[in-house]
């Protein structure tokens, strides 16, 4: 690892232990209402996936997510840069009563576990803190073949979004990336499929009436616009988020990329 690359682990370290030792984005919290097709989603996808399978959490925080998955996981290894956070996530699973746990602080691009270790990888807006082609050839190379990784992550093309991620600098770290294009055509080098949906668009009009009398309504009439305008290339990009689903070859060529797609 180079120093510029250690500088950048290690400013993710320290600003995810202060995060987790009192966190700092709670005034960002309100705009996940727009995600919640998102959030349903995403937990039907990992349950499924979990289903007696070996697992990594990816990025696993405190644990919220862990505790959902370990009844369904035959094992379930966590992990996360933060030794805050894991010593959360361990003691969170200890106390529930599950032994089917671990959980380690470690670089999640470059992981100490053994090659084709997991059926099951998945994170919640982790890749876009990383190295991709570090991480992408990570995931690859922990998941067997056939295997699933599963994320969601947010996009970086909407002006509107990006003017506010310019305003609130404190809300996350210099060296995070919102997501574009030539980084899912990295992940196709990868991963025999990479499927992608997309979710935030409109729905975050429904935020500010997100706890009154019409907000549900509101949030399903936007959502009902999205699944029409995410069908246009040219309106998907400027969703807030996607649900990234990528699978292993089957039977995977050794060592093998496959050339960058220009899929849209």
């Amino acid at each position: 690892m180079n120093g510029t690359n250690l500088d950048r682990i290690e400013r993710e370290r320290a600003y995810h232990n202060d995060r987790f030792t009192e966190e700092t984005r709670v005034h960002q919290g309100k705009y996940y209402f727009a995600l919640r097709d998102l959030e349903q989603l995403y937990e039907q996808e990992v349950l499924a996936g979990a289903e007696g399978a070996d697992v990594l959490e990816y990025g696993c925080a405190k644990g919220e997510w862990s505790i959902k998955v370990a009844p369904k996981a035959k094992s379930l290894q966590g992990i996360d840069i933060s030794d805050v956070a894991i010593e959360a996530a361990a003691t969170l699973l200890t106390d529930a009563g599950f032994h089917n746990c671990s959980f380690s602080a470690m670089n999640a691009e470059a992981m100490n576990f053994p090659d084709e270790s997991f059926d099951l990888v998945f994170g919640s807006g982790i890749l876009h803190h990383l190295d991709l082609e570090k991480s992408y050839s990570e995931l690859a190379r922990v998941l067997r073949p056939g295997g699933r990784a599963i994320f969601k992550e947010p996009l970086g093309y909407n002006l509107l979004l990006n003017a506010y991620r310019a305003v609130t600098p404190s809300a996350r770290t210099p060296d995070e990336h919102p997501l574009l294009r030539p980084d899912f055509d990295l992940a196709r080098r990868y991963f025999s499929k990479v499927d992608l949906q997309f979710f935030g668009l409109t729905t975050l009009a429904s935020v500010p009436l997100r706890n009154t009398r019409i907000g549900e309504s509101a949030y399903r009439l936007a959502a009902s616009f999205d699944r029409v305008l995410t069908r246009f290339p040219g309106m998907r990009w400027q969703a807030w988020y996607v649900l990234m689903i990528m699978e292993k070859d089957k039977t995977p060529a050794a060592g093998n990329l496959r050339p960058l797609s220009m899929e849209s």
